[in-house]
């Protein structure tokens, strides 16, 4: 014959079944807060902007990534890096050729290699590694990585002056970019006119909502405030304010 359990003894059930179900529910996963995901929640390692981590298979740029980039190693090379980011790769320019280098694992910075050729990026340094020869050092050269970028890109002249700081790219087709301001004012334009005045000169007139601008490029030296030589002279009206700057022709249209 059987008996119904106790009141207690229920109570004492009820009790156990609800500690096992709170310790079970502390061992579950916290949820991150709505809209947060387990990378955002965590602190990320630091990726060098000049070697991105994988990308999706597009060819879309990482924000603040260039496209190419040029290093100056210690042996005396001059390096010209151009990012596969479709391909999770890079291209680098030597002596004998051009070499194609995966992305492979690393701990830190970022690693490129194939058979012969291991290229480790970490910020603004990387270190070369080729069989048959000595381990090398190289820095990023910034203004000319940002040329070769705009190469890349299409750009057929860029330019950039003082006072207050710009940068001017013509090009691909009738594109025209303005940067003004040291970088605080950006001004594109779609349909760029293209003419040539009496001299030789090529002068682009461009005008959209904001603003109206005319660039005078000029096939002649042009030295700036840090000594460094270009071979056009660009002038840039707009506004009534005429500005004056260096150049150089980077692609053939």
């Amino acid at each position: 014959m059987t008996t119904s359990p106790t009141l207690s003894s229920r109570l004492l059930i009820v009790c156990c079944t609800g500690i096992a179900l709170i310790a079970a529910s502390g061992c579950q996963r916290k949820e991150s807060p709505a809209g947060e995901t387990a990378a955002d929640a965590e602190p990320a390692a630091s990726v060098p902007a000049t070697a991105p981590a994988p990308t999706p298979a597009t060819d879309d740029v990482p924000a603040g990534v260039l496209r190419a980039y040029v290093w100056q190693c210690t042996d005396g090379q001059t390096l010209v890096m151009r990012n596969l980011f479709r391909e999770k790769a890079i291209a680098i320019d030597f002596h004998d050729g051009t070499r194609r280098l995966d992305q492979t694992v690393s701990a830190s910075g970022v690693r490129y290699a194939d058979s012969v050729v291991v290229f480790w990026t970490k910020g603004g340094t990387a270190t070369l590694e080729r069989q048959g020869t000595p381990t090398v050092q190289c820095e990023e050269r910034r203004a000319a990585s940002l040329r070769e970028d705009a190469r890349v890109r299409g750009v057929v002249y860029r330019a950039l002056g003082n006072e207050p700081g710009w940068v001017l790219e013509v090009g691909p087709a009738n594109r025209l970019n303005w940067t003004t301001n040291f970088g605080q004012d950006r001004f594109d334009f779609e349909q760029a006119q293209a003419a040539t005045a009496p001299d030789g000169a090529i002068v682009y007139t461009a005008q959209n909502d904001a603003i109206k601008i005319q660039a005078t490029i000029r096939a002649e030296r042009c030295v700036d405030d840090g000594e460094v030589e270009f071979d056009h002279v660009v002038t840039l009206e707009s506004g009534g304010q005429t500005l004056r700057g260096c150049g150089t022709r980077l692609n053939a249209r």
